[in-house]
């Protein structure tokens, strides 16, 4: 069930929800499993965002895994980051949505690290189950200042989805 309020949600279009609708009728009809789901999930994240890539990754420990990636981060599955010094890590220790909206310029992220793999900008929601954050959704762009509001809740959307799927099937 949808938690925002019809103002929250009035940023979103017509198709926008009916592509998040259309892919949890998938879900269901398929029985995919929580690492379908993640991956399903991803690749709507980043089709919705126009995003170069989406990302799901999860905490273990102190590292954060990719567990499902597409576009340029599509050969990534099981790369592991420390939590401590990613944009990731500081999501799920501040419990907040984090949009840099330009990596040579944000001392949250490694500048260096980002130019390597040609990301530029940004956007990372937390997963929460039972009360916990367990991970995150990305997506990142070449281009500076990729990601706007309507993207953050088209990614609040696509994160429920992903947390009850973790929640459910115990993809962790």
């Amino acid at each position: 069930m949808l938690s925002k309020s019809p103002i929250s949600t009035s940023l979103l279009t017509k198709q926008q929800l009916l592509s998040v609708i259309d892919a949890q009728t998938e879900i269901i009809r398929k029985h995919l499993n929580p690492t379908q789901i993640m991956e399903r999930m991803a690749e709507l994240a980043s089709d919705l965002t126009f995003a170069s890539g989406g990302v799901v990754e999860l905490a273990e420990g102190d590292e954060m895994v990719y567990m499902a990636a597409t576009g340029l981060a599509r050969n990534n599955i099981g790369l592991r980051l420390k939590a401590n010094t990613s944009l990731s890590g500081l999501c799920i220790q501040k419990g907040q949505v984090l949009n840099c909206q330009d990596a040579n310029t944000d001392n949250r992220v490694d500048a260096e690290a980002c130019e390597r793999v040609g990301l530029r900008s940004m956007l990372v929601v937390p997963l929460q189950t039972d009360g916990q954050l367990v991970g995150v959704l990305k997506v990142f762009s070449a281009k500076t200042n990729a990601f706007d509001d309507v993207d953050v809740q088209i990614l609040q959307l696509i994160a429920s989805v992903i947390s009850a799927a973790i929640a459910s099937g115990g993809a962790r």
